[in-house]
Formats: structure tokens, sequence, C-alpha cells
């Protein structure tokens, strides 16, 4: 199996996407993942086609948050639940896709 380090080098590398879709996310979209972190639970609603759910999709494809979805009225919220290995992911990830702030 491969180091978390490792797949995430590998991800960045290989699917340009994921720094694309994290760079549409908002700053109140990004702070839900910090939230999502400290939380044991590591539950996040969103909707269809939102940036966060775009995301959250593609981080699901590496097996860092898995989907639980329901149909409620007209609108489809989406339920997105990290995964052990996501935990453990996710932090490294956003510091990589995270430019450092100035010192200036």
């Amino acid at each position: 199996m491969m180091t978390i380090f490792d797949e995430i080098t590998e991800a960045l590398a290989c699917d340009p996407e994921i720094k694309l879709l994290y760079g549409s996310l908002s700053a109140g979209d990004r702070s839900i993942l910090s939230l999502l972190l400290e939380n044991d639970a590591g539950v996040g609603t969103t909707i269809h086609s939102s940036p966060n759910a775009q995301f959250w999709h593609c981080l699901s494809e590496y097996g860092w948050m898995t989907e639980a979805s329901e149909q409620v009225a007209s609108v489809q919220i989406l339920q997105y639940r990290l995964t052990d290995r996501g935990y453990r992911a996710v932090p490294a990830l956003l510091s990589r896709l995270t430019p450092p702030e100035s010192c200036d």
C-alpha cells in the first residue's frame, strides 16, 4: 500500500482536476473541509453541482471521502464523509494545495 504522501504526490501529478476544483472553492467552501477534519463524524452536506460537491467527489475517487446522497424535494442533498484514510490524506493534500501566506 502506498503511503499517504505518495498517494497525494501521485494524485497531484496525474490529476490536474484536483488543483482546478480546489481553486474553484471559496474561502467558506475551504473552511468546511477544516471543520470536517476537526469533527469525529467528518460529515459534510452540500448540494449537487456545487464546487464542494465537485471537489468532494474528486476526493471520493481516491478513497478519501465517501458519498451518501439522498433526494429531498427537487434538490439533491449530498453528504460526504471523510474516510479513515481521508483524515490523514486531506490535511496533507490541503497543505500542498494552499499557497503559503506572505510574511510581508
